[in-house]
C-alpha cells in the first residue's frame, strides 16, 4: 500500500510538471457531499455532509490540466431506517487529470475530470458523536481508502484570472472500509462545489521553476 501512494504522488507530480505550461492558481472549496456504503451491508440510506478545503490548478493552452486538492470530507452513512448514523470522517486528497473545453482565454470554460483519492480517516462517530471505532488496539475502520473521483463542471472567470469553480463529482471507495474480514464495504459519494481560484504564477517549462506573481 506504502508503494502504491509513493506511485500515485510521484505520477501525479511528474504530470502535473507536463501540464502546467500556463496557469497556476490556488483558492478555498466548500460544498456538500452525499454518502452511503456500498457491499455486504445491511440496508443504509443517504447522509448528507460537508466538503471543505483547498485546492492548486494547473492548466495548459491545449486544455489539459491537472488539480490537487486536500478536502475534509464528511462520509458514512444513515443506519436502522436513519435512527443513527455512522459518521466517517476524512482527510482526502483528490489527484485529478483535467481537460478544459473551449478555447484558451475564454471566460466560460467546461471541464471534465477523473482521478484517483487518498483518503485518510480522522474519526468515526454515531449520530451523537460517540467514537465507533474502539481504541488503538481494536479498531472498527480502516485508517487508509483509496478511491477514484469523477465529474464536471465549469469555470467562469469573474475578474482577470480570478475563476469561480463549480463542479459535480462521483467518488468511489475501491478497499473495504472496515477491519472485519468477513465483510467487503465501500465508500461512496456524490458531491456539489464550490470554489474560488485566484492566480500564484506561471510555470516555466524551461527551467523548471514556478514564477509567481
Amino acid at each position: 500500500m506504502k508503494n502504491c501512494i509513493i506511485l500515485l504522488l510521484s505520477l501525479s507530480l511528474g504530470i502535473s510538471q507536463a501540464f502546467a505550461q500556463e496557469n497556476v492558481s490556488i483558492g478555498p472549496i466548500a460544498g456538500v457531499s452525499l454518502a452511503n456504503f456500498h457491499g455486504s451491508t445491511s440496508k443504509t440510506e443517504v447522509k448528507p455532509g460537508l466538503t471543505i478545503g483547498a485546492f492548486y490548478n494547473y492548466s495548459s493552452k491545449k486544455g489539459f490540466g491537472f488539480s490537487g486538492q486536500i478536502l475534509y470530507t464528511q462520509l458514512g452513512a444513515k443506519i436502522n431506517d436513519k435512527r443513527d448514523e455512522i459518521n466517517l470522517n476524512y482527510v482526502q486528497v483528490p489527484l485529478l487529470f483535467t481537460y478544459f473545453f473551449g478555447q484558451y482565454g475564454d471566460r466560460l470554460r467546461p471541464k471534465v475530470f477523473l482521478g484517483p483519492s487518498l483518503n485518510f480517516l480522522v474519526s468515526a462517530k454515531d449520530i451523537n458523536g460517540n467514537n465507533i471505532n474502539g481504541n488503538a488496539d481494536s479498531r472498527v475502520y480502516n485508517v487508509f481508502d483509496l478511491g477514484l473521483t469523477g465529474g464536471l463542471g465549469l469555470n467562469y472567470e469573474l475578474t482577470r484570472k480570478v475563476w469561480l469553480n463549480f463542479d459535480v463529482r462521483y467518488g468511489l471507495g475501491l478497499l473495504d472500509v472496515t477491519k472485519d474480514t468477513g465483510s467487503n464495504i465501500q465508500n461512496r459519494n456524490f458531491g456539489i462545489n464550490l470554489g474560488l481560484s485566484f492566480p500564484l504564477g506561471t510555470y516555466d517549462k524551461k527551467s523548471g521553476r514556478l514564477r509567481t506573481r
